[in-house]
């Protein structure tokens, strides 16, 4: 058993004077509870979409780094300078000892994307250096069974943050404006008469195996709810390496390209030369689509992604 699967609720007191908000508050954190007595006032933040989600809801003013940005910095949608201002402390995962030069009192990240039990960072290890954490929900399927993923495995690490850090009333309208979009692209998918295969490629500009998604990534709820279907929903995992062999015998009709450290349009020339491939639909017909990682992993940019991914699978389902 994990050892976060043994960790009692734990009390996290924020550095600043009493908060506006009703505090303590309590938040689901994975497989287990957090309690914190105000807002976290020193604040880490590992990957790009992590860092997108604290620019759209406002809370740079707590942070004191990054890290995991380097070389992909332009993927982040912000306002001139506000990127380059960041204190990117590690440009790519950092190390413990990195962490704790930051001073901060709370980390967020996820699962294989910054927490990772080989590299001795994980929610226990910074716990015992006084700093908290939340993880984001996608990622808690790396450590133990959580329900299968739905927008609400978003919603929730978008309304825990509002709860954290005071700004509840923020959190609850976006994620209201999200509930409605959502169910706008569901009532028009709906009426969908055919559900094309499709495959998300990450990494996919060599013959090395790519980089697929299985039934429990946000790449797959975006597919499906925006009227595709995944092909290799049968894997019960999220990131998932797959072989070529395997994409020509399940064919997709649309692929799902990822736009981040290998880029989109290196991906889609090697897809278009691979003389193993020139057979899959998707290719032979070019019909890709394209996703920096803020936009097709969890982040405030994923209801967009999925209303841009459905009018390009069924442009005939909404107006122009």
């Amino acid at each position: 058993m994990t050892r976060l699967g043994l960790l009692p609720v734990v009390a996290f007191a924020g550095l600043a004077a009493d908060p506006a908000g009703a505090f303590p508050v309590t938040v689901q954190n994975c497989f287990e509870q957090a309690v914190f007595d105000a807002p976290p006032q020193r604040v880490v933040v590992n990957d790009t979409n992590m860092v997108q989600t604290f620019i759209d809801l406002g809370l740079l003013d707590h942070v004191v780094g990054v890290s995991g940005i380097g070389g992909v910095e332009h993927v982040i949608d912000a306002p001139p300078g506000v990127v380059d201002s960041l204190n990117q402390f590690s440009e790519r995962y950092p190390t413990l000892e990195a962490i704790l030069g930051q001073d901060p009192d709370f980390m967020f990240a996820g699962w294989f994307y910054g927490f990772n039990e080989a590299q001795g960072i994980t929610p226990w290890a910074l716990a015992d250096f006084g700093i908290a954490t939340y993880t984001m929900r996608e990622s808690c399927i790396r450590i133990g069974r959580r329900e299968p993923i739905s927008m609400d495995t978003l919603y929730e690490d978008i309304l825990n943050l509002g709860r954290i850090f005071d700004i509840e009333d923020r959190t609850e309208a976006l994620v209201a404006d999200w509930r409605n979009r959502v169910a706008a692209v569901s009532a028009q998918v709906a009426q969908a008469t055919e559900r094309p295969r499709m495959m998300y490629c990450g990494n996919c500009s060599t013959a090395d195996p790519p980089l697929s998604i299985g039934a429990e990534g946000t790449p797959r709820l975006l597919m499906e709810m925006a009227g595709g279907e995944n092909i290799f929903n049968d894997i019960p995992d999220s990131y998932v390496r797959v072989s070529w062999e395997e994409v020509v015998a399940r064919d997709p009709q649309w692929i799902l390209v990822s736009d981040h450290r290998t880029t989109a349009e290196q991906s889609i020339e090697h897809l278009l030369q691979d003389p193993q491939l020139q057979g899959v639909e998707a290719i032979r017909e070019r019909r890709f689509i394209t996703a920096t990682y803020p936009q097709r992993s969890p982040s405030t940019r994923n209801v967009e992604t999925l209303e841009r991914i459905a009018r390009t699978l069924h442009p005939d389902l909404f107006e122009p």
